[in-house]
């Protein structure tokens, strides 16, 4: 009797093995190569998975199974499963295109999301097909083909169609490559702008803050929108290279020197900048942070000024095991996926995004980052942000219409060495303190990159910008200005080991070790010890008043 079952059993799965394989089935087969291949990234297990959710295997299922189905004697003519087959099948080529495109998965939230926001995102969907290539269009090739032709009804034009489509696939990566450095290449004639009067009204901002990078380090990294080169010559400064006091920094123009934490009492809740782009011209203003603000009372602070507030401690909760978590932070390519999510309605906007994969260790996702040294470590993490923020670029131009202005920077620099300095914290050097800063607006592409400024000036220069010059107290302090004057007094964190002063195109650094006053330029060339007690005695009071 068990016997007889099994024969039974063996002859079903042969018949339906047979069935699979024949001629019929040849788009059933096609399909399943581009369940098993159609994604972005390294061909591995991980990112297998990661681009496999359950919405993907879900619509593979359901066009399996309408597709085994109409090719049943019984409904082979029915008009009504050749229709839902077909859907099944675009709606499957779309959201693995989509993937691949903007890399990221599509869950079932995203797809609750896009159907409660169709009418702004069926505007989109045109931009989308823009951005494809041929890999893109093969499937309906395929299925062009299948329909019209015989093409794929033989084992040889099966075969070589799928040969076809493991060549495009394979060259895809070189040729997007190729158009990359063309692109770059035509970045490198980018004009730079060194003054601006005002940031049209409604203007969306973006301001990502980097961990821990430096102006030179950014110089010679690649993008297929900003020249970072153009950073060359300017000199922008923070007045604390630690990355909590700094961030505060930016947000208040208090440089707070007194202390090593954000201390609750001084805590500036009301003329802060989200405060006044919320009160003054109506912003939305969200703070999307990769690391954890539970860290020296930035957890008192941020989610009093800004809307809302993700850190690593919610992107972790939302998605899971999907982004790699380190020490310090998470893989920062969890913003992109959270970008999908945000939401057109709020606008205009100010979104606050702070990175941390160029923190130590210094962290990669897509390769091996194991070098011993940690200077190469770090370019390589800048070398990932850096792409991220391309990345971020291409999101938000196909997704708001409305004129975007995009900031980059840094809380500080980092040390590698340099002056017997390492990581950051205890050097006023410029590895540690001068940052890069630029505004990048997306539809006009324009880069503007301001000769000299400080983060202690942001706030102020943000107010005045944004009041077309009718608050002309501010206007002394905007660094887009010819006028602008910087004064600013520097400070180690947790540390008297260096105080720091910038004062009349002059950078001073106090060794409060060996007691010496050092007098230099402001890219720290043309260093000399002041031997002069008198003007000693003045900057030490300036430094420390």
């Amino acid at each position: 009797m068990e016997f007889k079952k099994k024969q039974v059993s063996n002859l079903k799965l042969n018949d339906l093995k047979t069935k699979i394989l024949s001629p019929n089935f040849r788009l059933l087969q096609f399909v399943l190569v581009l369940y098993l291949f159609h994604f972005p990234g390294e061909w591995i297990w991980k990112s297998w998975v990661f681009y496999h959710s359950n919405f993907i295997n879900f619509l593979f299922g359901s066009y399996c199974l309408t597709e085994y189905w109409f090719h049943s004697k019984e409904n082979h003519q029915s008009n009504i499963l050749a229709i839902i087959k077909m859907i099944f099948f675009c709606l499957l080529v779309f959201s693995l295109n989509y993937q691949w495109i903007f890399q990221t998965e599509i869950r079932f939230s995203l797809v609750t999301y896009a159907i409660l926001q169709s009418k702004d995102i069926l505007f989109d969907s045109v931009s989308f097909i823009a951005l494809w290539q041929l890999v893109h269009y093969f499937p309906f090739l395929i299925l062009l083909a299948n329909h019209v032709t015989r093409i794929l009804k033989s084992h040889i034009g099966f075969g070589l169609a799928i040969l076809i489509y493991f060549l495009i696939v394979w060259t895809t990566p070189l040729q997007r490559e190729t158009e990359g450095d063309l692109h770059r290449a035509s970045v490198r004639n980018q004009n730079v702008n060194r003054n601006l009067d005002h940031i049209p009204e409604n203007t969306n901002i973006v301001m990502v803050v980097l961990e821990g990078v430096s102006r030179k380090h950014i110089l010679e990294q690649k993008s297929r929108y900003i020249d970072y080169s153009k950073l060359n010559g300017s000199h922008f400064f923070i007045p604390m290279p630690h990355t909590s006091k700094s961030l505060y920094t930016w947000m208040t123009g208090d440089p707070g020197l007194g202390s090593t934490r954000i201390e609750s009492e001084n805590m500036d809740l009301d003329f802060n900048l989200p405060k006044y782009l919320k009160n003054s011209h109506q912003y939305k203003t969200e703070m999307w942070y990769t690391q954890s603000i539970y860290f020296e009372g930035m957890e008192q602070f941020f989610p009093k000024i800004f809307n809302s507030v993700w850190d690593k401690t919610k992107f972790e909760l939302e998605y899971k095991d999907q982004f790699t978590t380190f020490s310090w932070g998470m893989d920062d390519n969890v913003i992109l996926s959270h970008l999908k999510y945000f939401p057109k309605d709020k606008f205009p906007f100010f979104l606050f995004i702070g990175l941390s994969q160029t923190h130590s260790p210094y962290f990669v996702v897509s390769k091996e980052n194991k070098s011993p040294s940690k200077l190469v470590r770090h370019q390589n993490a800048l070398m990932e942000n850096t792409k991220l923020i391309d990345a971020i670029i291409g999101e938000l131009k196909s997704k708001f219409e409305a004129e975007t202005l995009l900031i980059i920077t840094s809380d500080h620099g980092e040390s590698f060495g340099e002056e017997g300095a390492q990581i950051h914290n205890y050097s006023l050097y410029n590895q540690e303190i001068d940052v890069p800063f630029l505004f990048y607006f997306l539809k006009k592409d324009e880069l503007y990159v301001p000769n000299l400024g400080s983060s202690i000036h942001f706030k102020d220069t943000m107010v005045a910008l944004l009041s077309k010059g009718k608050n002309k107290i501010t206007e002394t302090n905007q660094f887009f200005s010819d006028e602008y004057k910087l004064q600013l007094q520097c400070k180690t964190w947790n540390s008297e080991i260096q105080r720091g002063l910038i004062f009349d195109g002059k950078k001073y650094i106090f060794h409060n070790d060996v007691g010496i006053l050092y007098e230099m330029d402001l890219d720290d060339s043309g260093r000399n010890a002041i031997t002069n007690q008198k003007k000693k005695n003045t900057l030490l009071n300036m430094m420390f008043k």
